[in-house]
């Protein structure tokens, strides 16, 4: 069963503090740099409500065209994130959307495939392990991809309030990148916004803190994707 941590506690008290958005990537360990070709949102507040728009790529991330730039990557790439500090306790998923001609006239309100996901490891939750290698994540694009622009989602969903129903907070930001590939496609995949509900089992847990069984969560959205 998961255990209270004082920690978490904590984390109640510091929720404004621990708000957070992605800055940051790296492409096979070099990065086009801070805040290039991501679409930040006007401030690191969550989402809360899963069906808006917002839950695909945050406030005003859908809204086109758009002036950031558009990086370069290869199917098969390392990518590294790097996202504000959290005490919120939760996963991080990544998402693709694409192909599609011109990630700078993508709204991002479709069809997504999850690609990665870290949620609970050896006893830590991903935002805990992350803090230990400077709030870094590290993943691998998919082999399998055809080349075209995409959007990439990275998502960390913190849980330190899901015992309320619209507590769970979403923290969501949106990379806009070209992705050369041998072709392949990617299932399953899912719309959003439309995939989260606000009663699903991995975003409204009401024993969160008393009784919650940390070895049956999974984070939203169905499992990753298989490319071939």
């Amino acid at each position: 069963m998961y255990e209270l941590k004082v920690s978490l506690i904590l984390s109640l008290l510091g929720s404004v503090q621990a708000h957070q958005n992605f800055h940051q990537f790296w492409v096979n360990d070099v990065s086009p740099g801070y805040q290039v070709c991501i679409r930040m949102p006007p401030s690191n507040n969550p989402v809360t409500n899963v069906q808006s728009n917002d839950i695909t790529c945050n406030v005003n991330g859908n809204t086109t065209p758009r002036t950031e730039a558009v990086c370069t990557a290869k199917a098969g790439d390392k990518i590294k994130v790097q996202w504000d500090s959290s005490t919120h306790p939760g996963p991080i998923t990544h998402w693709l959307y694409g192909p599609i001609t011109d990630a700078t006239k993508a709204a991002g309100v479709g069809t997504w495939t999850k690609i990665d996901e870290l949620s609970y490891k050896n006893g830590s939750w991903a935002n805990e392990i992350m803090e230990k290698v400077s709030m870094t994540y590290e993943f691998k694009l998919p082999a399998k991809l055809a080349s075209g622009d995409y959007l990439l989602r990275s998502e960390m969903e913190a849980l330190h309030s899901s015992q309320t129903l619209d507590g769970t907070q979403f923290y969501i930001g949106c990379a806009q990148l070209r992705i050369t590939g041998p072709g392949g496609k990617c299932s399953p995949s899912v719309t959003l916004p439309g995939a989260y509900k606000n009663t699903d089992t991995n975003i409204y847990i009401p024993n969160f803190y008393y009784g919650f069984n940390v070895a049956t969560f999974t984070a939203p959205g169905g499992p990753v994707a298989t490319c071939t």
